[in-house]
């Protein structure tokens, strides 16, 4: 008799249409869809954050450039800041 109970616990429980096991197999093919959405978010999110360590590094090389720039009393900042202040004086003449 012990083969009979193991053939009943191997009955399907749920409805007759077989409905169940769909849900079940919807289920994990949803999560199989997750799963593969997150690996291609954390893809993307890697590459982002490699572009903005790029990014970074090259905002601090230019900060450094004008850093030195600066320091050093460079006429080519003078000669920006006055050529700026001259074309607007020379726009207002025109006018």
């Amino acid at each position: 008799m012990s083969g009979s109970d193991g053939q009943d616990s191997k009955k399907n429980t749920g409805p007759p249409d077989g409905s169940a096991p769909v849900v079940a197999s919807s289920s994990q093919a949803e999560m199989a869809q997750a799963f593969k959405d997150l690996a291609r978010g954390e893809q993307q999110a890697a590459a982002m954050e490699a572009n903005l360590t790029k990014l970074e590094d090259k905002l601090d090389e230019l900060l450094a450039q004008f850093e030195t720039t600066a320091a050093a009393g460079s006429p080519d900042l003078d000669k920006v800041g006055s050529s700026s202040d001259e074309s607007k004086e020379e726009k207002k003449k025109e006018t």
